[in-house]
């Protein structure tokens, strides 16, 4: 039998998360993606984006319970395309997907500019004026789609942490 596996992206919006996930998926894999809700879920055409803020808990909780239909029935491999940092809903896709017999794996945006925001996130005490500029980049490069605040970019970017392992997710624990 071969060896089932979840690959979870993560990532800022508009640096390749989405073109990662569709590479790793390949032909015969599913990726789970909370924005296709906004897509599928919200309004009448399913090309349109049809962000609303007030429905994003709705769209994790639909993304969760396709990411759980999808494990069950045994394919391989799933992409989950969100986030996923350390915190308590990416733990809940972690636990399930090894509960289930799966192998997890972090990956990130293959994309050049990926590779220098990285770079500057390892180093972000110094990197602040970049990381500015990247912010409101990539916020501009959102505008068309997802339409995320420069100061909710910034903020991950304070809160990134590199070099982040499933066991760091696997060992989280929400704030008391």
């Amino acid at each position: 039998m071969n060896e089932r596996v979840v690959y979870l992206i993560r990532g800022f919006p508009s640096c390749g998360k989405s073109f990662t996930a569709r590479r790793l998926a390949g032909a015969s894999g599913v990726v789970c993606e909370t924005d296709e809700y906004f897509y599928t879920q919200v309004g009448a055409d399913p090309t349109s984006y049809d962000y609303d803020h007030d429905l994003l808990p709705k769209a994790r909780r639909w993304n969760l319970e396709r990411f759980q239909n999808v494990v069950a029935s045994g394919l391989s491999p799933i992409v989950v395309d969100r986030g996923n940092g350390r915190n308590a809903e990416t733990r809940e896709y972690v636990c399930f997907a090894i509960d289930h017999g799966y192998r997890v794996e972090l990956c990130e945006p293959e994309s050049a500019w990926w590779q220098e925001i990285r770079g500057l996130l390892e180093s972000k005490n110094d990197a602040g004026q970049r990381l500015d500029q990247w912010a409101e980049r990539l916020a501009e490069m959102s505008r068309a789609t997802h339409r995320v605040p420069v100061s909710t970019i910034r903020s991950w970017m304070a809160n990134w942490r590199p070099n982040l392992t499933v066991d760091d997710i696997l060992n989280y624990t929400a704030p008391s």
